[in-house]
């Protein structure tokens, strides 16, 4: 063989070569891809329906005496292995099923377990559908909705309980794995890098089983936000429209009002972005929507925010509420976000909250969103306040005057009126206490958040600086 037939045997293994690694290449990444270009087209909702149904806090119990509080799963991932347990939990076909009293279900808290609570009542159905079981048991007919889902996760034979208000489902017989998630917890228990939480009930001997810390081990990062629409960017502005329409601004009529707000028009739908940053959309029913479908509802609201603007991150849903427009029947969502893991509670009453979309099965009629951006501004240690962080207990202590004063107005208790117990009865009122960012909204740019304790009682929220304990924000009872 001369050297020209060597050159062509040689050239001929190469194009083989690259035949087969092509092959291979295009066998792995489809996969991998096609998310990504369903997210682009609009329709990738599936992934983002999954996502924004998240748990608002995660309880861990190490032990009877050793708990804490998660704002955020995204250090430790305990959320995905919940889901795969939750998933199978949903899908089994043998099980056993018990109804527990509370008292039962207040002793297991003692035990290595893990609680995840949802902000607003979960569609058990629904939940097993966005996570993606094909055929729902009769779980999601038991129980049709929670709003906490506890895992055992002693060795031995793993359980689950759904929870809701005070019905308590224990599932039990199933074939799952814990490990993955006891390991976690052993793992965060070790580092003992998290503060300690203690029940109410326990702590205060008052009937409310809220979880609060005595003292506090993390210092809460100072962060500064901007809006994410910057309204003097006229560009940026003209792109969004042509985002929400689908349509070449020059299809769409523009005006400009004195205030500085811009307002696009395309047929019947309106885009309107206020100069504080503030955007609404509104489009008419394209037919009557007599019937309200929660799940292709949810779809309906997952797919729009994925193709307009894109979900902020750590999004969760936070209120369902049912509405009535001229006889159409639909749903409005709220949606919260988190910033560095904490939940952000806005101070602009101009804004009711950060995204809200209202839905009709498979049509949006109107959509708004004000959303802020973290700046990652870089903090030198020797601009960090040195002042240590209060807990939940102490800035309720310091203000408990104020409570009572508020409780008894709300209550409508006249001063002739005595109330025994009135501090229990006060404590037992807690519906929720958390630990939170607050955003003044008083800037565009460079707005620094403020550390908070937030305490709903009755319905009336109130927010105290996390450092001085003072009430800087309060919203009356809805």
């Amino acid at each position: 063989m001369n050297k020209e037939d060597l050159k062509t045997l040689f050239l001929i293994l190469l194009v083989c070569i690259s035949i087969f690694l092509t092959k291979k290449l295009w066998i792995k990444i489809p996969s991998e891809m096609i998310p990504v270009f369903k997210i682009k087209e609009g329709i990738g909702s599936s992934y983002l329906f999954s996502d924004m149904l998240i748990p608002d806090k995660i309880l861990l119990n190490f032990s009877d005496k050793n708990h804490t509080l998660l704002y955020s799963d995204e250090k430790y991932g305990l959320w995905p292995g919940g889901k795969m347990i939750l998933k199978k939990a949903l899908s089994e076909k043998n099980y056993k099923v018990s109804h527990m009293k509370k008292e039962e279900f207040l002793k297991y808290q003692n035990n290595k377990s893990i609680n995840f609570y949802f902000a607003e009542e979960m569609n058990t159905y629904i939940l097993a559908k966005a996570l993606d079981v094909k055929e729902p048991n009769n779980i999601t007919e038991r129980i049709s909705k929670v709003n906490n889902i506890y895992i055992y996760l002693e060795k031995g034979n793993p359980f689950i309980i759904f929870c809701n208000d005070n019905t308590y489902l224990k599932i039990s017989n199933l074939n799952i794995q814990t490990k993955v998630l006891r390991e976690i917890l052993s793992g965060i228990e070790v580092g003992e890098e998290y503060t300690r939480y203690y029940s109410i009930r326990d702590t205060l001997g008052s009937n409310n089983d809220i979880y609060i810390p005595f003292e506090m081990v993390n210092e809460i990062p100072s962060v500064f936000v901007q809006n994410e629409i910057r309204i003097d960017n006229r560009d940026e502005i003209r792109m969004i429209a042509e985002k929400f329409f689908n349509k070449n601004i020059d299809y769409l009529r523009e005006i400009v009002e004195n205030n500085g707000s811009t307002i696009y028009i395309y047929n019947q739908k309106v885009l309107k972005i206020h100069k504080n940053g503030l955007l609404e959309y509104f489009s008419p029913l394209d037919e009557p929507v007599t019937e309200r479908n929660l799940y292709i509802s949810l779809n309906t609201a997952a797919d729009f925010i994925s193709s307009h603007s894109g979900p902020p991150k750590e999004m969760y849903l936070d209120k369902i509420e049912e509405i009535k427009s001229d006889n159409n029947l639909g749903y409005k969502f709220t949606f919260k976000y988190r910033i560095r893991g904490i939940p952000l509670i806005i101070g602009n009453d101009e804004v009711e909250d950060f995204i809200q979309i209202e839905v009709f099965n498979k049509y949006v009629k109107a959509y708004k969103r004000f959303v802020r951006k973290d700046m990652h501004v870089p903090i030198y240690k020797e601009a960090i306040e040195q002042e240590n962080m209060l807990s939940a207990f102490e800035v309720i202590d310091m203000n408990f005057d104020l409570l009572e004063e508020r409780y008894v107005e709300d209550m409508g208790i006249t001063e002739d009126v005595k109330i025994e117990n009135l501090n229990e009865k006060i404590v037992e009122s807690i519906e929720d206490i958390s630990l939170a960012y607050f955003d003044p909204c008083k800037k565009e740019s460079n707005e620094k958040l403020i550390g908070v304790w937030t305490i709903n009682i009755k319905g009336r929220i109130y927010v105290f600086d996390v450092y001085t304990g003072k009430l800087i924000y309060e919203k009356g009872k809805v």
